[in-house]
Order: structure tokens, then sequence, then C-alpha cells
């Protein structure tokens, strides 16, 4: 066996094929978390016995492959041909941070800057891969803690990236580069590693996270089967009663908003609120009292002087865009919108076509073929004297656009997503438990409200209060925490990417210019 080990060790290739699994299996459903940290040592080594960056990307990409394909395989579910792209290309962009921490690795400082400097060039890489139209923030590395509420706690301060930082640092820190010798003991360096997540430990134990008063909110999920026309109904009409009579199952005289999934009203809902779905949902909201705030296609129209660069244009030559979109219709008759912001690449919107469309291609119609229209403002719904947003699916796991919520007034976070798309695998499942990082960074409960899972609550220290079981039709009465207080991450953000790019971009100054020669 130790022959075997060492075997795999001394082999760039089978080290990160075996760190790409030990990656692979920190994520859940499987949930070793702290398997990231051999993971990366390995990836360490590898880079110690590479001549070049060129050479450490070579090396590391089959570890972001295995990586990519054990917590992301479900992407083919929603697209073959998109899934499998999106993983390939996702697994050549993690190689880049390496290629860096490369020459980080052979600088010559001592270990413990060695650490910080490689940890800020993940957490940077994480950061940029956040800002552009390829983002993919589904494996940050601090997301395999997800349900290990209780060692990360200081995210409040950091967000999710700061789990990211402390993964890298103490991998570098237990594996210093090949001309480095580590000044303490494994047993000393093991304690300098471990005091961010006692400290979590400490003040989680201690902490009581009273809320300010309750508030009664429904949740729904109506289980409708994403791969049938119309989900196997006849008539879509049909598919609304049944929802509205499962949500008259469970609501009360005292519930303050009904939150129904992505996808749930299947009509597309049209400006006019005398139209269907709209005359009919505000009919109903209107004899219960209680906002009814649902996923929706919304379909907007522009005047001339107000559409966005890139837009759908009707037979009559009227200007428009489709939005997978939250429809909140009031008893008082009103209808707001929440215009979803953060798409999926491909499956929901082409991207770039912002920069495409420039091109002005007479070919080629940028605007039919450009996807959903793509929403940029922060609407945060009325329910009762209370605020929470309808954040759409891919919307919740973007720890920033989360928090903006918060700072805007939301008294406690609402998802709703449908996560049908992926059929019975790893995705809805990670799905649900990022959502217990939001709750953490913003001190917020937070709702989910699943097509077909997994719906349910969360509290503000991320301890899961309600989880609903995948492909079930039910209906949640839940009385839910409200908080007020506003985290330091709330009010800053992702300040350590920010933190993180500047020391990267000093780094590859002082290696440019000052350098001895």
């Amino acid at each position: 066996m130790n022959n075997f080990l060492q075997k795999i060790y001394d082999s760039n290739w089978l080290s990160g094929i075996l760190a790409g699994i030990l990656l692979g299996l920190s994520y859940s459903p499987v949930n070793i978390a702290l398997l990231a940290i051999p993971a990366f040592m390995l990836l360490f080594r590898v880079i110690d016995r590479c001549e070049s960056a060129r050479q450490v990307m070579y090396y590391t990409y089959p570890a972001f492959l295995v990586w990519n394909i054990i917590t992301t395989y479900w992407l083919v579910m929603a697209t073959l041909a998109g899934g499998i792209a999106a993983i390939l290309a996702n697994s050549v962009l993690m190689t880049i941070p390496l290629a860096v921490i490369f020459h980080i690795r052979k600088s010559g400082f001592s270990p413990i800057i060695v650490a910080a400097l490689s940890a800020s060039a993940w957490v940077s890489y994480e950061f940029l891969h956040l800002q552009w139209d390829l983002a993919w923030p589904w494996l940050i590395v601090g997301n395999a803690f997800a349900n290990f509420p209780s060692i990360v706690q200081y995210i409040s301060i950091t967000g999710v990236m700061g789990i990211s930082f402390w993964v890298i640092f103490s991998a570098a820190f237990l594996q210093p580069s090949s001309h480095q010798t580590a000044k303490n003991g494994l047993f000393k360096n093991l304690a300098i590693i471990s005091l961010l997540p006692v400290m979590s430990l400490i003040y989680h134990t201690f902490a009581t996270y009273e809320p300010d008063s309750f508030v009664e909110i429904v949740v729904v999920q109506p289980n409708y089967d994403s791969y049938l026309h119309n989900s196997g109904y006849y008539d879509t009409a049909i598919a609304l009663e049944e929802l509205i009579a499962l949500t008259d199952s469970v609501r009360t005289p005292a519930t303050a908003a009904i939150f129904w999934p992505e996808n749930a009203i299947m009509d597309t809902v049209f400006p006019e609120t005398y139209r269907y779905p709209s005359n009919r949902l505000l009919s109903v909201a209107s004899d219960w009292n209680t906002p009814i705030i649902s996923g929706a296609t919304w379909l907007k129209y522009y005047d001339d002087g107000d559409a966005p660069r890139v837009f759908k244009e009707s037979m009559n030559e009227r200007k428009y865009n489709v939005y997978n979109a939250a429809a909140g219709f009031y008893p008082d008759g009103t209808v707001r919108y929440y215009e979803k912001a953060k798409l999926v690449p491909i499956v929901e919107r082409l991207p770039f076509v912002n920069t495409l469309v420039r091109l002005e291609n007479p070919w080629i119609d940028w605007g039919q073929i450009s996807g959903y229209g793509r929403g940029s403002e922060i609407i945060n719904y009325p329910v009762a004297d209370l605020l929470s947003p309808a954040l759409v699916c891919y919307d919740s796991v973007f720890p920033d656009w989360a928090r903006r919520f918060v700072k805007e007034g939301a008294d406690f976070l609402t998802i709703i997503t449908n996560d049908g798309w992926w059929g019975n695998t790893s995705g809805h499942v990670q799905h649900y438990d990022y959502a217990r990082l939001r709750a953490i960074e913003n001190r917020r409960t937070v709702l989910r409200s699943a097509n077909n899972g997994v719906s349910g609550m969360i509290y503000a220290s991320g301890k899961v209060h309600t989880r609903t079981d995948y492909w079930t039709q039910t209906a949640l009465n839940l009385q839910v925490p409200v908080h007020s207080g506003i985290t330091l991450y709330t009010r800053l953000g992702d300040w350590i990417g920010y933190l993180s790019l500047l020391v990267v971009v000093v780094f590859g100054v002082q290696r440019r210019f000052f350098r001895k020669q």
C-alpha cells in the first residue's frame, strides 16, 4: 500500500487525478469538505515538480476536469453540448491561477507569505470569474463547506471566498515549496490553520441569533415535470388552479405572503394586468388579501428611447424582451416585476451578446438568438411591513448579488427556483446547500420555493429548519424569523476579492520590475 501511495505521490498525472477526486468528494452530496486541503497540497506538489507555468497547466488540467465532472456532471441534463463545453472550458480556466501560483512558489518568500500570496491568487480567480458573461460560481472552493456552518461563521465578515482563502492558505502552508523548510512542526502548523474554524465554532456555540420578530410565509413546491410540454397538462389553466388550491390548503388569514417557484406560471405574463393569468392571480390575491410572488416568463415592451442594446422585434416592429422573472401580484391590483440578473451562460443567454451586437452583421439577428433579457435592478417585494426579494435560481449562487438585496432593506431572503431541469442529481442538493452560506453571510433567514425540491427554510445561523424531499408536491406554512442587523460582508461585499486582486497585481509588478537580476 505504501509503495502504491508513493507511486501516486511521485506521479504528476496520478497526483492530479487524485486531487480532482478529493475535490469532487468535498462537495455535496458526499460532503467531506476538508479533503479540499490535501487536494490542493497534491496540486502544489505537482507545481513544484514543473519547470514552467505552461507545464503546470498541462499537468493540472486533468485534476480540474475530474473535479468538474464529479461535482457538476448534471449540467448535461439541461443541455448535453453546453454541459460538456462548460466542464471542459471551466477546467481550463482553473489552471490559470495555478500558473500564477507557480511563480509565487518560486519567489523565495517565506512559507507564510507564499501561502498568503497563493490564497490571494486563487481568490482573485474566483472573484474575476464572477464578473463576466461566463461566470460560474458553483465551484467556489468555499461552497464545499456549506454543510459545516459551525466552522465558517466568519463568512459574515469575509463572504464565502473567505473560506476559499483559508483552504488555499492552509494547503500552501502545510505544503512548503521544494526549496523551503517549514519553521514549525506539523502540529504547530495544524494549530495555526485551525485557529479560524475553532474561533468560528466557539462563536457559533455561544451566539443566540435572536430574531426581531416572526412573519408567516407560505412557500409552495408544485412538482411540475419540466421535461413535458406544459408539464404534462392539457391546459395550463388547470395547472394554475391546482397550484392555487394547493396554496389555499396551508395558508391562513395571518399569511403575509405566498411564494411560488421559478416557472410556476406557465403562461407568459404581459404588462397588461387585465390579461390572463395576471387578472386571475390579482383576483386571488385580493380574495386572500395576500400578495402572491411567483416565477414567471415576463414579456416587456419598450418605447424607442428605452430599449436596451439587445432586444427582439415583433411582427409589427415593436421592441421587446422576454425575461425569466418574478412577478408579484398584490391585493391592491398592482403587479411588481423583478427581472433575473444572473443568467446561465448559453442555456439562458448568449454570452457576450451585448458586445457581439456591435458587429451589426446583416445575416445575424442578435436579438432573436440572445435568449432571455438581463435584468439589473434590485427589487425587494413588500411583505406586510417587511421586504424580501425573489432571487431567481442562479441569482442565489452569486454571493455579492444576494447581499445587495439585504443592503437595500431585505428582512429575509427568498429564492425561487426550478431545479427539475437537472433531474434527481447532485445539482438540486448543492443548490439548496449553498443557500446556507447566503444565510450566514447576511444573517438573514433564507426561504426556498423549488419546483421539484428542495424547498424549505434556513436560519440566519446556517442551520436547516425545513428541507423537503425531492419530487414531492407540497406546500409549507412557515413562521419566518426576521432579522435587521447588517453584517460586515453585507456592508462591504466581496472586499476580500478586491484585496486579493490588489495583492496579486503588486506581486506581479514586483516580479516584473523589482526582482533581482
